[in-house]
């Protein structure tokens, strides 16, 4: 065994235990009812120090929460996004907001985990503005971020300001309606979710191209 790698295995799954257990008790109870007490008991751990070992505190965890499915997210979607941006033709908001529901659509139907993540961020994703979008922008890949960057360039007829402010707070818009979608009826299975989701895309491009307010 190399050096410095013995105990490694047993750390990683120490780690992915806590992200497992924090996932599924902030999605039962609500993330902010859930203590790190508890977090630690349904891991397993009795020692109380082993989520700030691994996370450096609750907030460490969340993130660490986030960068996982982001992680796995971006991986879903990767093909989709590369061929919008290898299109000759001209992309819309809507294709992108498309293949921004319809993976996390997929993906919460085919994981269990990533299912309870979304319930879970329930109550981060209604939290004061900027919060969850500033953790959104931490985790932002190359590919998403060039398919906005050409969004916005396009729509010069609004200010940047204004339209970047609206992306942000598209993504905010779309995580809320899926979330309260997903905790009412546990899944995104039937044709009323079919229908539900598929008009998502058109009611954010519409409220990213609304006209600017007056002054």
């Amino acid at each position: 065994m190399a050096e410095g790698t013995q105990g490694r295995g047993p750390a990683l799954q120490t780690r992915s235990r806590l992200l497992d257990a924090a996932e599924q008790l902030f999605a039962r109870e609500g993330f902010g009812a859930v203590t790190t007490r508890a977090i630690l008991r349904a891991a397993g751990q009795r020692n109380e120090s082993a989520l700030h070992y691994h996370f450096g505190g609750r907030q460490g965890l969340l993130e660490a929460l986030h960068e996982r499915r982001m992680d796995q997210l971006a991986g879903q979607r990767g093909d989709a996004l590369a061929k919008l941006l290898d299109r000759e033709a001209e992309f819309t908001i809507q294709d992108l907001a498309r293949i921004q529901v319809e993976c996390i659509a997929g993906l919460a139907g085919s994981d269990a985990g990533f299912r309870a993540y979304l319930q879970g961020i329930a109550d981060l994703v209604c939290s004061a503005e900027g919060e969850f979008e500033a953790l959104l922008e931490r985790f932002d890949r190359p590919p998403e971020l060039e398919a906005r960057r050409r969004l916005l360039a396009r729509h010069a007829n609004l200010s940047f300001k204004l339209l970047r402010q609206r992306f942000n707070l598209s993504r905010r818009f779309i995580l809320m309606a899926m979330v309260q979608w997903l905790r009412l009826h546990g899944h995104f299975r039937g044709q009323a979710a079919k229908a539900y989701l598929a008009d998502l895309p058109g009611v954010l491009e519409a409220m990213i191209l609304a006209p600017e307010p007056w002054p």
